[in-house]
């Protein structure tokens, strides 16, 4: 889960959040919407908007309140979902030969 302060609030279900929550996508997420940017790795704004709403638990008109800004930085929290992971601290090493 990914939490995003947000740089101004929006309406959503009736309430105002500050913090955008994001689920990590699955395969099932990745099925219906498709991949959220092209072959360029260049977004797409429409399917971002899509992965908002379903990630964020949250409706279309609550990602249309989002700042210019704040679209962009879930944007890019959204790509990071597809990127490598980072090795965990408790991984062990592999083994390096010579």
């Amino acid at each position: 889960m990914k939490e995003i302060k947000l740089s101004q609030p929006i309406m959503a279900h009736g309430n105002e959040l500050h913090v955008l929550e994001l689920k990590e996508p699955t395969v099932k997420d990745i099925k219906k919407l498709g991949f959220p940017f092209d072959s360029n790795m260049i977004g797409d704004p429409k399917k971002v908007a899509d992965y908002i709403v379903a990630l964020g638990n949250v409706t279309p008109s609550s990602v249309e309140q989002l700042t210019p800004y704040d679209f962009l930085m879930i944007t890019g929290e959204i790509m990071m979902f597809f990127g490598p992971k980072e090795k965990m601290e408790n991984t062990p090493e592999e083994p390096k030969t010579e």
